[in-house]
């Protein structure tokens, strides 16, 4: 491991156990979040699921259409960040790697 998490990291494949919170990887979900959406117009109720950083950042997790989906996408977020931080990694999210302890929330927000 290095000082910036570890660089091998990836999600564990759909079907090779769950976790100790009883959760299963979604490999369903995983293509969702790698694959890059279409430049949709948002609708009223497309949401944005950010990564809130110290400092203020936001880092874009995705977008869904609904509450639902979009709550979906932060919960299994917040499973990647539990599962690397037990591991002593950090999760990677697009290319970058972040660093638990600077996260400060998911948030779910309406897409404006």
């Amino acid at each position: 491991m290095t000082p910036f998490g570890n660089r091998d990291f990836e999600r564990a494949p759909a079907g090779e156990g769950a976790s100790e919170y009883g959760w299963e990887h979604d490999e369903a979900l995983a293509q969702l979040l790698d694959e890059p959406s279409p430049a949709l117009p948002p609708t009223h109720d497309t949401r944005r699921v950010v990564v809130r950083m110290n400092g203020g950042e936001d880092v874009e997790l995705g977008r869904a259409e609904g509450r639902e989906p979009a709550v979906i996408i932060a919960r299994d977020m917040v499973r990647t960040i539990e599962e690397a931080e037990a591991a002593g990694e950090w999760p990677l999210v697009e290319d970058r790697f972040l660093r638990p302890g600077a996260i400060v929330s998911i948030d779910v927000q309406r897409a404006g």
